[in-house]
Formats: C-alpha cells, sequence, structure tokens
C-alpha cells in the first residue's frame, strides 16, 4: 500500500514539473510567434501580475509546508495505519500542489514578461520548496513516525 501512494503522490510531483515545463513553452511560443506582446514590468498589468505571483509564493509555500506539517503530527498518533496512510496521501498531495503551483506560474510570468528576471526568481524559490516536497517512502516513514514528548521541540 505504502508504495501505491507514493507512486499516486509522484504523479502529483512530476505533474507540477509537466504543467511548468507546458505552462513555459506556451507563453514563450505565444511570445515568439506574436499572439501576444510582451507586458512591460512596470506598466500596471506587469506590476498585477508580479504581485499576484509573489503573494502567491508568500502564502502557498509556506502553508503547504506547514498545513502537511500540522496533519502528519495528528496523523502519528492514529492507530489504524491504513487510515493514517490515506490522511497522509491527502496530507502530502495538498503540499505538492500549493508547494509547486507558483512554479507554474512563476514561469509563466517570466516568459510573458519578456524574460523578466524576477519572476525567474519567485520560480527558483518554488522550485525548492517543491523539491522539497519530493514523496518518498522513507520520507513518509518519518513524517508518520510517532512523536516522543519528551523530545525537545526546536
Amino acid at each position: 500500500m505504502e508504495q501505491k501512494i507514493i507512486r499516486t503522490l509522484n504523479v502529483y510531483y512530476y505533474g507540477i514539473m509537466a504543467l511548468t515545463l507546458l505552462a513555459g513553452t506556451l507563453a514563450y511560443f505565444l511570445i515568439m510567434k506574436d499572439y501576444v506582446q510582451p507586458i512591460d514590468s512596470l506598466s500596471t498589468l506587469g506590476q498585477a501580475i508580479q504581485y499576484i505571483v509573489i503573494f502567491d509564493a508568500l502564502i502557498t509555500i509556506p502553508l503547504g509546508l506547514y498545513l502537511c506539517k500540522k496533519q502528519c503530527t495528528k496523523l502519528s498518533t492514529l492507530d489504524n495505519h491504513e487510515e493514517q496512510l490515506l490522511g497522509y496521501k491527502k496530507a502530502a498531495s495538498l503540499r505538492i500542489l500549493l508547494v509547486g503551483n507558483t512554479m507554474v506560474f512563476a514561469i509563466a510570468a517570466f516568459y510573458l514578461m519578456g524574460a523578466y528576471q524576477s519572476m525567474l526568481w519567485v520560480a527558483a524559490v518554488a522550485a525548492i520548496g517543491w523539491y522539497f516536497s519530493k514523496p518518498s517512502e522513507r520520507k513518509m516513514e518519518l513524517e508518520l513516525q510517532p512523536k516522543d514528548p519528551n523530545q525537545e521541540q526546536y
């Protein structure tokens, strides 16, 4: 069952990368084929796009990581192993989707704004968070391990 859950989570994980590549490729071709003019980064629309992408990064990356950790802490106290695994699947898939969505938007904004460097940095920050959400059996085991109440918390 654990392997099946990890395989499902890997579909989400690599699906985010596929969506990022698709969004980047689509935005690149829209610009290169002159279907869309590059958006000036100092225009009102350009600034609005920047605000949306940065706000999305500031909210969803920490939120995805926090919610999954909080949910895993609750799941680690359950006795039913199957219920633990199903809860972990839900929490980890939410983490992957929340952390990785900014990468998709930032890469699309990077190309639509005429290779605006700041959007590439936002995508890089999201990619780092996305990398840390990579599913594995060992990670699932560690996150679902019951916490020792006598151990110091940092």
